[in-house]
């Protein structure tokens, strides 16, 4: 796997989680002006996010931004249901370069692509981190 590249900002809310939860981050991106995702090691997304969502608040507080948390999975799969959680998709397969997220239910599907696109958009740019050439796609679940 190929290092990813933070800018300063990025760096600066990866040293503010670390010294505020102890966990370690794989990455963090800004989704948007409110939203921060922020990639940590499998098994401690409770530690990040602290008793009672201690350590959660403080860093929200400091950053003045909601923040999302998504453990990462060397599995593609996996690490898009991670992603798309607390959402429980019908069926997540890898066909060729797609990861091709499944779902009859019509409300879920529009949650997952979000307006305008926004949500899947986000969706990709945090699996092409990790495995590049991928992307993600929503289909109906029966066709």
């Amino acid at each position: 796997m190929s290092r990813l590249k933070l800018d300063p900002e990025a760096v600066g809310i990866s040293v503010l989680v670390e010294r505020l939860s102890g966990v370690p981050v794989r990455d963090c991106f800004q989704a948007d002006e409110e939203l921060i995702y922020v990639i940590i090691e499998p098994g401690s997304i409770g530690r990040a996010i602290g008793k009672g969502g201690m350590n959660i608040r403080r860093m929200q507080q400091e950053l003045h931004k909601k923040i999302k948390f998504v453990e990462y999975r060397e599995n593609p799969l996996e690490f898009v249901q991670n992603i798309i959680s607390p959402i429980n998709a019908g069926e997540i397969v890898e066909e060729e370069n797609f990861i091709v997220i499944k779902e009859k239910n019509r409300m879920t599907k529009s949650l997952l692509i979000g307006r305008e696109g926004k949500n899947l958009i986000l969706i990709n740019r945090a699996v092409k981190r990790f495995f590049p050439g991928k992307e993600v796609k929503v289909e109906n679940l029966y066709k």
